[in-house]
């Protein structure tokens, strides 16, 4: 894939470090510097502002962002365009997603899609839910994975239901108990994720009435399970996100049991390109994706 000189941009804006954004797109950290200063020469002024934490838009960066976003979508949906005419299943997919499904899910399902599709490449931008949810409709990507209900009007396909469970330090008083009821949830200090990434929690608390004590709010799931590993509180997780852990916990089901309910989301599917649709179609189809086994 040749990216040219906005694409380059556009992504270090968005990841905020050159060497990182050299990772991902399998540049040199040189190369991509290349790019940007030849951008800023054809502008004439600075786009990035550079420092030691990495880098960050300059004001004028700021008011041209959404003017290269749209070129960008523009030649995206141009060269998809092409592909559609001649029915050919190629070009990049633009995927928004969210951490557990990174880590657990796309391993797999990118390399199943690439050994059937191998003209595909995959560009990924991770984010909380509600970013997720901007992009696809900003049309910045073109699906991403999202948990149920979705705004308006993006169409929803049902891949698996996640159980939520409650996680606790060791030696907590819960831990004597099998399983908890929601009204034993409330009553404890809770720590929680920030709004953006808690809406699947939110939901399961506010399915039961009562009021939620919570004692601290974090801005994302490992520091939240790092408190409560040290005691200053319990939550509520994901079964995805839990896989692999290296804490001292307890784990506790809820009852009655409840779920997060992930899919892939895009626009309406006569608005989206035969890749994005050839894709979606892959990840509904369990001879090709079976999600309970990956997920066992």
């Amino acid at each position: 894939m040749i990216l040219n000189r906005y694409e380059i941009f556009l992504k270090t804006a968005e990841i905020g470090n050159i060497t990182k954004t050299a990772e991902i797109l399998h540049y040199t950290q040189a190369g991509i510097s290349h790019a940007i200063a030849a951008l800023e020469k054809e502008t004439g002024f600075s786009l990035l502002a550079r420092s030691a934490s990495g880098v960050t838009l300059t004001e004028n960066g700021k008011r041209l962002l959404p003017y290269i976003q749209t070129l960008v979508n523009d030649q995206h949906g141009l060269s998809q365009a092409i592909y559609d005419i001649n029915e050919t299943v190629a070009g990049t997919l633009r995927i928004a997603t969210f951490t557990s499904v990174s880590t657990q899910w796309l391993p797999t399902i990118i390399r199943k899609f690439q050994a059937d599709y191998p003209l595909v490449e995959f560009d990924l931008l991770a984010g909380d839910y509600d970013e997720i949810t901007e992009r696809i409709l900003s049309g910045r990507v073109d699906c991403g994975f999202l948990t149920a209900p979705v705004a308006d009007p993006l169409v929803f396909h049902l891949l698996y239901k996640d159980p939520m469970n409650v996680l606790l330090p060791e030696r907590h008083p819960l831990t004597r108990q099998n399983v908890l009821t929601l009204p034993e949830i409330k009553k404890e200090p809770l720590v929680l994720p920030t709004k953006g990434s808690d809406n699947d929690i939110q939901a399961v608390l506010n399915s039961t009435r009562g009021k939620t004590n919570v004692r601290y709010v974090l801005n994302d799931d490992l520091s939240v399970i790092s408190m409560v590993s040290h005691g200053f509180g319990i939550t509520i997780m994901p079964e995805l996100i839990l896989r692999n852990l290296n804490y001292s916990l307890e784990i506790r089901p809820i009852d009655p049991p409840q779920y997060r309910a992930i899919g892939i989301a895009s626009m309406p599917l006569n608005r989206v390109s035969v890749l994005t649709k050839t894709f979606i179609q892959y990840l509904t189809d369990p001879s090709k994706i079976d999600f309970n086994e990956l997920c066992s």
